[in-house]
């Protein structure tokens, strides 16, 4: 009988367990790479989520204004939240949302899914901008689960000539025109979802033809043109001046890809206006006030902003106070154009049951 010698029992042990691990390692490696090749088409199905629901395709022309829409997501391994929305209303005026949800993945796209479809709704039935967020702040703030939303409703008006729109948490449009427009920021309404009244602030101001509106998330501004600088506001400003026309939203974007570094999603809406209408040179700023909001300093900080006399102010802030002891709240309204004139009326805020069944559907 041969005997085989140790020293080759030995080589061919080490042989087959090297074989068995190869084999293991080889079977490890094909179920990770299933197991990516899942992640992949779930993200490819979440980005196919976004892109339908929340990014829709719109036309060049809505009413008697221009429109381009782009949307850039920034790195990373999930959608994110940021949305636009525009829709055509039956009295030719147009309406525009942009926001963004916090949060990422799909838990963020079914939030921000439900909140462009109310949000519509609530345009769609004739409400103004501040009282969409209003309602928001109350409806859609309670289901977003400890998440908030940041967004800006716009309505465009092409027979008057003029943008009406209302912020929560958001900057308000950047607008190139022939007169520059100072954005008055005090007062403005904090983001849906953090606790606190939204519907509080609204401006109109003029965008007649040859102007140019830009409605856009914080992924643009807060882009990094180099270290320790972002591009803010006014290189925004700069960089519109100098877009040719018809303003394109993608090229903007491009623009802003080749020379800074995209940290987060960015969404844009651009708006130019065609209505062959000489709008006015004046602007409309808002804000609703409670009774005990009224007894607070900001009733006047915000008309001193506005141009108007402490004098005036004053006596406004008396007559506010009467009004929302009557009715809740007071709308403090100033218009500013060659000279200011400020006035009072009550608020006409909406009944909570009324809002959630426009046209005779539960919305929200």
């Amino acid at each position: 009988m041969e005997v085989v010698p140790p020293e080759l029992r030995l080589a061919v042990f080490s042989f087959v367990t090297l074989a068995l691990l190869f084999a293991a390692w080889a079977l490890r490696s094909f179920l990770h790479a299933r197991r990516l090749q899942r992640q992949r088409m779930q993200l490819l199905d979440e980005v196919g989520l976004l892109q339908s629901a929340l990014l829709p395709t719109l036309p060049e022309r809505l009413g008697s204004a221009r429109v381009s829409v782009a949307y850039r997501p920034a790195d990373g391994p999930a959608a994110g939240g940021d949305f636009y929305d525009a829709v055509e209303l039956p009295d030719g005026r147009v309406a525009f949302v942009l926001g963004d949800i916090s949060g990422h993945g799909r838990q963020a796209l079914a939030r921000t899914a439900f909140m462009r479809y109310t949000l519509r709704a609530y345009l769609e039935a004739g409400l103004a901008p501040r009282a969409v967020l209003d309602i928001a702040g109350r409806v859609i703030g309670e289901s977003l689960d400890g998440e908030f939303a940041t967004t800006l409703v716009a309505i465009y008006d092409g027979r008057a000539g003029t943008l009406n729109f209302a912020c929560a948490g958001r900057p308000p449009p950047v607008v190139i025109a022939a007169e520059p427009f100072d954005p008055i920021v005090l007062g403005s309404a904090p983001p849906i979802g953090v606790g606190a009244r939204t519907g509080v602030r609204q401006t109109t101001v003029p965008l007649p033809p040859g102007s140019l509106a830009c409605l856009y998330t914080d992924g643009l501004t807060e882009a990094r043109v180099r270290p320790g600088e972002v591009l803010g506001r006014a290189r925004l400003e700069r960089m519109l001046a100098r877009l040719p026309r018809p303003a394109s939203a993608e090229r903007l974007i491009e623009q802003l890809a080749r020379t800074a570094r995209i940290n987060d999603d960015i969404a844009v809406c651009l708006i130019e206006p065609e209505a062959p209408v000489a709008a006015g040179s004046f602007r409309i700023e808002e804000i609703e006030l409670t009774r005990e909001e009224l007894d607070g300093p900001l009733v006047l900080r915000f008309l001193a902003a506005c141009g108007v006399g402490a004098e005036e102010a004053r006596a406004l802030r008396d007559e506010a106070r009467k009004v929302a002891r009557q009715a809740g709240s007071a709308v403090v309204r100033a218009v500013l154009g060659v000279r200011t004139t400020a006035s009072v009326e009550p608020s006409n805020r909406i009944d909570l049951e009324a809002a959630v069944r426009v046209r005779g559907r539960r919305i929200a």
